[in-house]
């Protein structure tokens, strides 16, 4: 396949959030058709638990390494982060907003999931951008997910205005994907600061949510981005990858089905779906253009 991009003179960090999965059936593709055809580097924030093999690719060809403690209770981790910033308000309370936007927290009202963890490794990953001193080294941030399968090349960011927040169109659950986005430097940390009001001002937090009993992570993004005034920046681009689960995979939500031919587990059937829609649309066009990214 012909690939008529490149990504002019932006640089690009590419971001995997919490853990490495599935590095067996994804990593050759995530290299070709994600970071070299970004030029990017990679960075890792993710836990540091008994799963992770720090000899895997991902690892082997990160840029940077942020890891922390695997947490039996990742509500742990949200305490360790309030005493290091001398907060103490009680942000368990935002465990009775229902239904699945902290799984992973656990005690009274303890939700499934893992919503509460990947807030939580927003967090993680806005504290380590400062600490390291990376926000003004990169033009454009790709925050994503290991387990994907990229078998066609993403659609290159000299045809996804840098003005805007890039998504991919699916996944939505009533709200925007958490699985992948791209975002320019001036709004990187806003993007990644949605978890700040459940450590900083849980009361004023648990007032908006209260009123809605559906709450997911989906959901949960779409409020957090209307509240820091950044929806009209959102764009959307066609669905180019799927995750994956190899054969005895860890997953905290969806298994998946396992398909035969490729030989692992299928997480989304409609992420799926949408990755052939894409890739029919790559094949006939021969790459990507203006007209097959809207």
């Amino acid at each position: 396949m012909r690939l008529n991009n490149t990504r002019g003179n932006e640089s690009v960090l590419v971001i995997v959030l919490a853990e490495t999965r599935a590095y067996q059936h994804t990593f050759e593709l995530f290299n070709k058709n994600l970071l070299q055809v970004m030029d990017a580097d990679l960075c890792l924030c993710v836990a540091r638990n008994e799963r992770e093999d720090t000899d895997n690719p991902f690892y082997q060809n990160a840029k940077y390494i942020w890891q922390y403690d695997e947490m039996d209770d990742w509500g742990d981790a949200f305490d360790d982060m309030q005493r290091i910033k001398s907060l103490n308000a009680n942000w368990r309370i935002l465990l009775e907003i229902r239904k699945q936007w902290l799984g992973g927290v656990k005690g009274d009202g303890e939700q499934p999931g893992s919503g509460g963890i990947l807030l939580f490794f927003r967090l993680f990953l806005k504290e380590s951008i400062i600490r390291h001193d990376i926000l003004d080294k990169y033009d454009r941030f790709i925050i994503t997910r290991s387990d994907f399968v990229h078998r066609v090349p993403h659609v290159p960011l000299q045809y996804l205005d840098k003005e805007y927040i890039w998504i991919p169109d699916g996944e939505d659950y009533g709200g925007f994907t958490d699985r992948h986005i791209i975002v320019q430097r001036d709004d990187l940390m806003d993007v990644i600061s949605i978890g700040d009001e459940i450590i900083y001002d849980p009361e004023k937090l648990f007032s908006k949510m209260i009123n809605v009993s559906d709450w997911n992570l989906e959901k949960y993004i779409k409020f957090s981005f209307t509240e820091k005034n950044l929806i009209s920046k959102i764009r959307r681009f066609p669905y180019t990858m799927y995750s994956v689960r190899p054969v005895g995979g860890h997953t905290s939500w969806s298994e998946g089905y396992y398909d035969d031919r490729l030989g692992y587990y299928i997480k989304y059937k409609s992420e799926y779906e949408s990755y052939l829609i894409a890739a029919r649309l790559v094949s006939e066009k021969k790459g990507w253009n203006e007209s097959n990214i809207r």
